[in-house]
């Protein structure tokens, strides 16, 4: 078997224009594989849509939808830990014995290195190139202190598991992609299985560069709103909308926020997945400001009516039926 590791890099995806969801789902395409295997998500994930509050933001966002576009067949390989509060329920034994919190502060200090390489603005060759290396590395030395346990959250062997799932698939080409920190573990244990092959390489994208212009949009504390909002004013899709308002509202421009939110709620706003519960309680939020509060209340109710949305827009949306939104609870500029 031919297999393409592509590594998941969870919410760094929105801060790297070049390694966005769009760029990892062109390089899954590019690929060309027969099935995509995904460590992040357990057999019986897709049963429920509760699935889409995965960190892993690229696989509800681009990936998993363009896979089932193309009918190609999943297999979902997570390993869950068999006891989710034992790492941490270790760190906080062991800061409690010197000689052990010493071990931590020294695993710990392996860290910096790979935290200060990616607050830079990182692609594929340099996520492979340099990235990969530190990560396998840190990996290496706690294992060498901690052994791999409940400090590790028996994270090789777990991944060993995932690896043997992924084995037992039958196709020729696999792609599979991986949280970023399991790479390591999957190479070693794949080794001498499997055929490894290299990351596509791809283009940027038009939709790439619109997603760039998306994801930094998600933040509100961008250093210039007035030339965000004018990009995003070039863009027609309604997620472009729901982030123009975004940044009126927390600029003070709360009619013209509004008058956008209610634009983007009359377009077909199903896509992406996170989209219809942000927009409508934000939405509500907005008639609670220009004190609609029927209408606030209907949008509030509308969110709490689809069959999916983000915890985040469901407690909005709870705390707004509960009393009004208040202009003190806007997001400012400064975030």
């Amino acid at each position: 078997m031919q297999v393409c590791l592509i590594p998941l890099l969870g919410p760094f995806h929105l801060r790297y224009p070049a390694y966005n969801s769009v760029t990892v789902r062109d390089m899954v395409q590019a690929s060309n594989p027969d099935a995509l295997a995904i460590t992040e998500l357990t057999a019986d994930a897709l049963d429920h849509p509760g699935w889409q509050d995965t960190p892993e933001i690229a696989l509800p966002l681009s990936i998993i939808p363009w896979a089932k576009r193309q009918n190609l067949p999943l297999f979902l390989v997570h390993e869950p830990s068999p006891d989710p509060k034992a790492q941490a329920d270790f760190y906080r034994y062991a800061n409690e014995y010197p000689q052990l919190a010493q071990k931590l502060s020294q695993v710990n200090a392996q860290l910096r290195p790979l935290n200060t390489l990616l607050a830079e603005t990182l692609g594929p060759k340099r996520i492979m190139n340099e990235v990969l290396p530190l990560l396998r590395d840190y990996q290496s030395y706690r294992e060498e202190l901690l052994e791999d346990g409940p400090a590790t959250d028996w994270h090789r062997s777990r991944v060993e598991t995932m690896a043997e799932r992924i084995l037992n698939i039958q196709v020729e080409r696999l792609t599979v992609l991986a949280g970023i920190d399991q790479i390591p573990h999957l190479e070693d244990a794949l080794t001498g299985h499997v055929s490894f092959l290299e990351l596509p390489e791809v283009a940027s994208s038009e939709e790439s560069q619109e997603r760039s212009i998306l994801d930094f949009a998600f933040r509100t504390d961008v250093p210039e709103p007035g030339n965000v909002i004018a990009k995003l004013r070039t863009l027609t899709s309604p997620e472009a909308r729901y982030h123009e308002a975004n940044l009126l509202l927390a600029n003070a421009h709360v009619q013209e926020a509004l008058g956008t939110l209610e634009k983007a709620s009359q377009m077909d706003f199903q896509e992406p997945y996170y989209l219809p519960g942000f927009l409508l309680s934000r939405l509500g939020q907005v008639y609670d400001l220009v004190e609609n509060r029927k209408a606030a209340i209907r949008s509030y109710r509308g969110v709490l009516a689809l069959s999916y949305a983000p915890a985040e827009a469901l407690e909005a949306a709870k705390a707004g039926l509960e009393r009004p939104f208040g202009k003190e609870e806007v997001p400012s500029k400064e975030g």
